[in-house]
C-alpha cells in the first residue's frame, strides 16, 4: 500500500518520472541496472536485501545514481547507517508526503 501511495504522489508531479518500482531489494538492484534512474527511493526495511545493502550495491554498480532512503524507523542510528551506505538523503515515512518530491529535486542538484 505504501508503494502505491508513493507512486501516486510522484505521478502527480511533473518534476519527476517514475521509471520502475518494486518492493524488494534484489529486484530494485536489477531494475536500477536496467532502467538507470537518476534517483532511487529505497526503503530501509525491505524483504530480502535490506535498504542499506541495496543502496551500497546500486551505487557500486552505478556511481552516478543518487539514493534516498525512506524509513519508518526514526533515530540517529538508522539515518547514519543509511548515509554511511551512500544515501544522499534520509526521509521518515511519517513526514514523507510533504517533502519527497522536493528532496528528489534537491538531490538532483
Amino acid at each position: 500500500m505504501f508503494l502505491e501511495a508513493l507512486d501516486a504522489l510522484l505521478e502527480r508531479d511533473d518534476r519527476v518520472e517514475v521509471v520502475a518500482k518494486t518492493a524488494s531489494g534484489a529486484s530494485a538492484i536489477e531494475l536500477a541496472d536496467q532502467s538507470h534512474p537518476d534517483v532511487a527511493l529505497v526503503d530501509l526495511a525491505m524483504p530480502g536485501t535490506d535498504g542499506c545493502e541495496t543502496t551500497r550495491q546500486m551505487i557500486r554498480r552505478d556511481p552516478n545514481i543518487k539514493v534516498i532512503v525512506i524509513s519508518g524507523i526514526s533515530g540517529e542510528p538508522a539515518q547514519q547507517e543509511a548515509l554511511a551506505a551512500g544515501a544522499k538523503a534520509f526521509l521518515l515515512k511519517g513526514g514523507l508526503y510533504g517533502e519527497v518530491v522536493d528532496t528528489i529535486v534537491d538531490v538532483m542538484h
